[in-house]
C-alpha cells in the first residue's frame, strides 16, 4: 500500500476529503494528521463569539469525517519533514512515512511582539483561542469589578473588524456583567480594510462608530503587558485583555524542511499546487504562496482548491499530468457586523443591510451541512 498522508485539518483538506472519493487508485492509504477532532470553519468565529452559533454548528467533526471517507486519522502536530526521505515527525516524537504529502497546517500565533503569548489572546490558531475566550467570558462574569473593563482587538483586517463588533454585540446586551465593557479596535495602519474598496472603508468605520467601538488608529503595539499595551514610544492603553488578529507565521520545522520557502517562511507552490522544490510535497492554504498572478491563497479559494488538489494528487499517484489552479479573479467578501446587519463587498461594490446577513448565515450553514454530523 502507498500512503497519501494529509498534515492539518484546515478546511482545504476537509474539503479535499469530500471530493476526493473514487479519484484514487485503490493501493492508496490515505491518513490525516490533526491536532484536534474539531476544527471551525475560519468564517464563524465571530458569529460564535457574537453568540449567533453554538460549538457544533461552526465546527468540523474530523473523526466523522474520517470514517465517512475511509481515512485513517492521526492525532498529533507535525514539528518536522524530510521531504527527500519522505517522513513527517510529530510532536511526541513518532514519525509516519508518506509517497505523497499535502500541507494544510495554517499559521502560527506571531511570537514576535513580547508578551502575546502571555497576556493576549491569538486568533492563530483558532482552536487555541475559542477555549480561553472562554475562560475570558467567565472571568468578566465573576470579577468582582465595578470599574470600566477595556478589551482590545488588534489589527485592522476583515477579521479584527468583525471580532470588534461581535464583542461588541455579545457583551452590550449581557446584562449579567459587573462592569461596563469598552471595546477597543487598534491598528497600525492609517485605514481599516485596506484591501477594501473606500466605500466600504467608509461604511465600516461608520458602523463601527455607531456601535460604540473606538478605533485607535497608527497604534504600533511594540509589547501587551497584563494591563496595558505600549508602542515603541511608551504610549500606552489601559487593555484588561487583547484579542491579536493581525496575520500570524508560520512554523520554524518548514523552513527547517528543505521546502524552499518566501521572505515570510511560506511554502512556494506551482500552478498545481505543488511544492516548486520537491514535487512529491503539495501546499495549500495559508502556508502556501504561489509565484507571479497566483501569490495570494485566501480562504475564499478553499473549495477551488481543494477540487484541484483532489484531481492533483490522484493524478501525481498515477504519473499523469497536473491541472492548473486557477483563482477567482474575484472573491465575495462578507463583513458580519455583530448584529443582524452585514455589508458585502463584490469588486469595487458594496452592499449592506440585514439580507446580507441573512444571506451569510445561509451560506455558512449550508456549507457546514456538507460534513457529516454524529
Amino acid at each position: 500500500m502507498r500512503t497519501l498522508l494529509l498534515v492539518g485539518g484546515g478546511h482545504t483538506h476537509a474539503l479535499y476529503l469530500l471530493n476526493a472519493r473514487g479519484l484514487l487508485p485503490d493501493d492508496i492509504r490515505v491518513v490525516l494528521i490533526s491536532p484536534e477532532r474539531f476544527v471551525p470553519y475560519p468564517g464563524m468565529p465571530p458569529g460564535l463569539v457574537a453568540g449567533h452559533y453554538r460549538f457544533r454548528d461552526c465546527h468540523i467533526d474530523l473523526g466523522q469525517l474520517c470514517r465517512a471517507t475511509e481515512t485513517e486519522l492521526v492525532f498529533g502536530r507535525a514539528v518536522g519533514l524530510d521531504p527527500q526521505e519522505r517522513r513527517v515527525t510529530l510532536e511526541d516524537g513518532t514519525s509516519l512515512d508518506f509517497d505523497l504529502v499535502s500541507l494544510n497546517t495554517g499559521l502560527q500565533p506571531d511570537t514576535r511582539t513580547p508578551g502575546i503569548e502571555t497576556h493576549a489572546l491569538s486568533l492563530k490558531p483558532i482552536n487555541r483561542f475559542l477555549p480561553l475566550w472562554q475562560e475570558t467570558l467567565e472571568q468578566l462574569h465573576t470579577r468582582e469589578r465595578i470599574d470600566r473593563v477595556n478589551l482590545g482587538v488588534v489589527g485592522n483586517n476583515l477579521t479584527a473588524v468583525e471580532m470588534a463588533l461581535a464583542l461588541r454585540h455579545r457583551l452590550g446586551r449581557d446584562d449579567s456583567l459587573k462592569a461596563p465593557v469598552s471595546i477597543h479596535l487598534v491598528h497600525t495602519g492609517g485605514k481599516l480594510l485596506p484591501d477594501f474598496p473606500l466605500a466600504a472603508q467608509l461604511r465600516a468605520a461608520q458602523l463601527l462608530q455607531e456601535r460604540q467601538v473606538r478605533v485607535h488608529p497608527l497604534f504600533e503595539v511594540a509589547r501587551v503587558e497584563a494591563d496595558q499595551i505600549l508602542t515603541e514610544r511608551q504610549q500606552h492603553l489601559p487593555m484588561d485583555k487583547v484579542i491579536w488578529c493581525r496575520p500570524g507565521e508560520a512554523s520554524q520545522w518548514l523552513t527547517d524542511s528543505g521546502l524552499t520557502v518566501n521572505d515570510r517562511g511560506l511554502i512556494q507552490v506551482n500552478q498545481s499546487l505543488q511544492s516548486v522544490s520537491h514535487p512529491g510535497v503539495f501546499a495549500v492554504g495559508e502556508i502556501a504562496s504561489a509565484a507571479g498572478p497566483l501569490q495570494t491563497q485566501t480562504e475564499a479559494q478553499a473549495e477551488r482548491q481543494a477540487k484541484v488538489l483532489a484531481a492533483n494528487l490522484a493524478r501525481a499517484l498515477a504519473g499523469e499530468p497536473l491541472r492548473t489552479f486557477k483563482p477567482a479573479k474575484r472573491a465575495l467578501s462578507v463583513l458580519a457586523c455583530g448584529d443582524e446587519f452585514a455589508l458585502a463587498r463584490w469588486g469595487n461594490w458594496v452592499w449592506g443591510g440585514a439580507w446580507v446577513w441573512r444571506w451569510k448565515q445561509r451560506m455558512e450553514r449550508k456549507y457546514m451541512a456538507q460534513f457529516p454530523r454524529p
